[in-house]
């Protein structure tokens, strides 16, 4: 019997655990559902990390964000340096709970009025890009020529998994030029970040800039002749510099909306009805100031939002302002190996680019060659292109193929034997 009773014992305990583990679990409230407001919206357009009182388990994009916070505050002295005063969390377009996961003061902490505030639309995961464009033209050296930069971007989504919200915070801790709003990184987003872009240039950098330039990361620049551009717009059009009017660009024109559903930017009919866009400037790379960047922005939050958001900003939202947009569509290459060329023949002859802007063809390292090259003409160390010798004529150079992005499989042919 005194056997026995010891083997029943630990089946006893067991069977008592298991009753209680059943009371705790049916005592346990269901998860909350989903919030209202967040499912009324547009498909495309939920895209901000849950709240912790909505979810019990956090997504990626979450985590990533509540591990920034912790960090920014560890490190706020170094990187934030007291932006969080100017920059206070609020709506931004119909996203109520907008917030900056990381932020810069750098017109700020500029030490004296500047020419020009870059806003460079990247990718998070776009490190080496920025990289690049560090090392083509370092801050210090902008600083200078009276110019700042910043790149904005968006909370990592869930598939990225070859860069952290860790790394983002070392990198902005060391720089201090990231702007990083909390909507997800997504194609469809980019209307949010490139109004976040304006909004803060417009806001943060009221009383230190006067123009803004708005470009992408994968773009190269002429920064030397954009300065000089600048600097003559201020002697010429001074009435124009200091509008609520200005935005220069590449312009296109009455462009139709692509009905094809196979293509990249595919538009449904209950997207955009209309057969043709209003013209607008491309968002490679344009230029504006404080006071129009403001009214844009603020003229954006009563329409409703569409995806591509060159085409809607500086087209849709354009139009019902009344700007008028300013052609200098002659700086553009859609070509990067004309650009290319251009470095090659800065090196051979010293000839002038024909170009100022333009995709970099999947080449990081193509802007730092450009800049680096092309500054030798902002000291008139360059010579005229001659007669015959345009980039259309002369230039023979390698189709290049874009590196395949973060993310993304990259499929090649196998030839089976």
């Amino acid at each position: 019997m005194r056997m026995r009773g010891r083997r029943l014992l630990p089946i006893a305990i067991a069977l008592i655990v298991i009753i209680i583990l059943c009371i705790s679990y049916m005592a346990t409230p269901p998860t909350s559902p989903p919030h209202p407001l967040r499912e009324s919206r547009d498909e495309f357009l939920v895209h901000l990390p849950p709240t912790s009182d909505e979810d019990t388990q956090p997504t990626t994009a979450q985590h990533n964000a509540q591990m920034a916070a912790k960090q920014q505050s560890a490190t706020q002295s170094e990187v934030q340096m007291g932006v969080g005063a100017a920059l206070k969390p609020g709506p931004l377009l119909n996203l109520t709970s907008f917030d900056y996961l990381l932020a810069s003061d750098v017109c700020r902490r500029a030490e004296r009025e500047l020419l020009a505030i870059l806003i460079v639309t990247s990718y998070a995961g776009h490190d080496a890009l920025r990289a690049a464009h560090r090392q083509a033209i370092a801050q210090s050296k902008l600083a200078e020529m009276g110019l700042q930069r910043v790149f904005l971007l968006a909370a990592l989504p869930a598939r990225e998994h070859f860069i952290s919200q860790a790394q983002l915070v070392s990198e902005q801790a060391r720089f201090g030029d990231l702007l990083q709003g909390n909507f997800i990184e997504d194609y469809r987003n980019l209307s949010y970040k490139h109004a976040m872009g304006l909004r803060w240039a417009s806001g943060e950098c009221q009383q230190r800039a006067k123009f803004i330039i708005k470009m992408d990361d994968d773009i190269i620049y002429d920064i030397f002749h954009l300065r000089r551009y600048l600097e003559s717009l201020e002697l010429s059009q001074p009435a124009l510099t200091s509008s609520s009017t200005l935005l220069a660009g590449f312009v296109l024109d009455a462009k139709p909306p692509i009905r094809l559903q196979a293509n990249k930017w595919f538009v449904t009919r209950q997207e955009y009805a209309h057969a043709l866009y209003p013209a607008y400037l491309s968002g490679w790379l344009y230029i504006t100031n404080v006071p129009t960047a403001a009214r844009l922005v603020a003229e954006a939050e009563r329409v409703p939002i569409f995806w591509i958001d060159d085409t809607w900003l500086t087209g849709i939202v354009r139009t019902r302002l009344g700007i008028p947009l300013q052609r200098h569509n002659n700086w553009y290459s859609a070509n990067a190996e004309f650009l290319d060329c251009c470095v090659r023949d800065l090196k051979s002859h010293g000839y002038e680019c024909e170009y100022f802007a333009g995709p970099n063809g999947g080449d990081a390292k193509l802007l730092v060659e450009f800049l680096h090259n092309v500054e030798k003409c902002y000291f008139d160390e360059c010579i005229k292109r001659p007669p015959g010798k345009s980039l259309k004529q002369t230039c023979l150079a390698t189709v290049r193929s874009p590196a395949p992005d973060h993310g993304v499989a990259h499929i090649q042919p196998l030839r089976l034997r």
